[in-house]
């Protein structure tokens, strides 16, 4: 269990498009659900992308690491990720760009997920 001690951050994961009832009718109604605390760990990754006569690009990705025990669908939204006391690491609301699981010799050992920030409408 050393891999719980390095999730140093907590978030809120919101499933979206979860049945949270239903009409007088029957039909069902979807909405947002959102699991807060979740333990994780955020860390930025910088990748190269090409190296020409004006120097060398860089794209940088955000990257969250999660417990093998935390399920992610693909259409979950990430946000509030904090330190444990409280402080934000990454401000606003992230989409999951790609979820990996990593595999140990035998199991699932941790899931790491590959973020891209949601638009926030100004630009």
């Amino acid at each position: 269990m050393r891999f719980k001690r390095i999730l140093i951050h907590r978030c809120t994961l919101v499933l979206t498009g979860q049945k949270m009832g239903e009409t007088e009718y029957g039909k069902p109604i979807y909405g947002e659900l959102p699991i807060e605390d979740v333990p994780c760990r955020a860390d930025q990754v910088k990748r190269r992308v090409s190296v020409d006569q004006y120097g060398v690009d860089f794209v940088t990705e955000n990257i969250l690491f999660l417990d093998a025990d935390q399920q992610i669908p693909s259409n979950t939204k990430v946000r509030d990720i904090r330190d444990l006391k409280d402080r934000p690491v990454l401000d606003g609301v992230y989409t999951i760009k790609k979820a990996q699981p990593i595999y140990s010799k035998v199991r699932l050992h941790h899931y790491e997920v590959t973020l891209q920030k949601e638009s926030d409408g100004s630009g």
